[in-house]
């Protein structure tokens, strides 16, 4: 689930209009998992939409925004500490994201990291910045942080996932690390979220070291306008990796954990399998 400040929002829209002004605050969430009966929620911070090319602000600019904006999701998930865990977020590119993860350690309130490569404009085939998004990833390891990380979408595709694995993936070292969306994202382009499935799927079922404590969640999986044959291929993908390893997600409040549970119904999961998701729980959110 993600929240979002006033400010925020003035900059980038898709916000609950609502709120006056538009916003998405912490009883926005709560009220979103009552009418699910969800008991709890993960609160992944918008901060990292500051590294927006299409902002064009500057590295002190993004700094001072970023801080502010995960200072604002922390105050909101303080409000309700037995429904929500929070999650600070930065643009991995940016010059400021080592010492803000620093910022935050030993914080309660905002106690795992989300990075989201699309929006951060990350180019996974550039060595500079795959050592530079693998050393953010190692400085959120050292605090003892689990990740959150949208890596698809776009043109982001089975090369790409290869080279993530192989050179970014293993500074994460001992930390949880979460994959977003089955892999998956906006804009999708020509099977790549599948294929960027496929290959994580590939190497845990040769058991990759690198993969042993990646974990999925189906946030706007399947998507609402997904076809058949799309959600049978993603099926087919969670099977071999195991539904062990998938965690229920909205993307709230792009879709409300209600819709979500009803896009899953798509999957036609079998009862144990069904089960096996229901029961499923971040160590960071159930521990």
């Amino acid at each position: 689930m993600h929240l979002a400040s006033p400010g925020l929002c003035k900059l980038v829209g898709e916000c609950l209009p609502s709120n006056d002004p538009p916003a998405v605050f912490g009883s926005d969430a709560i009220r979103a998992l009552d009418e699910a009966r969800v008991s709890k929620g993960v609160i992944l911070s918008c901060a990292y939409l500051y590294g927006l090319p299409s902002l064009r602000l500057k590295p002190a600019e993004v700094a001072s925004m970023t801080r502010r904006e995960n200072e604002f999701t922390a105050a909101e998930v303080a409000r309700y500490p037995d429904r929500l865990v929070g999650f600070l977020s930065v643009d991995p590119l940016a010059p400021s994201a080592i010492d803000e993860i620093h910022h935050w350690s030993g914080n309660r309130r905002l106690i795992g990291l989300k990075l989201h490569f699309t929006a951060s404009a990350v180019n996974i085939r550039s060595g500079k910045e795959r050592l530079q998004v693998a050393k953010v990833i190692a400085a959120a390891a050292e605090e003892g942080l689990p990740i959150v990380i949208h890596v698809g979408g776009g043109k982001f595709d089975a090369g790409d996932a290869e080279l993530f694995i192989r050179d970014v993936l293993p500074s994460a070292g001992s930390s949880w690390v979460q994959i977003a969306h089955a892999g998956g994202g906006l804009p999708r382009q020509d099977g790549n979220n599948l294929a960027v499935l496929r290959t994580f799927a590939d190497h845990i079922v040769r058991k990759d070291p690198a993969t042993r404590r990646v974990l999925f969640d189906i946030s706007y999986v399947p998507a609402p306008d997904d076809t058949p044959e799309a959600i049978a291929g993603v099926l087919e993908q969670m099977r071999r990796i195991g539904m062990n390893r998938f965690l229920f997600g909205s993307d709230f409040n792009v879709l409300t954990p209600s819709q979500e549970i009803k896009d899953i119904e798509k999957f036609n999961l079998t009862k144990e399998e069904l089960q096996t998701l229901q029961q499923n729980c971040a160590p960071w959110a159930c521990s």
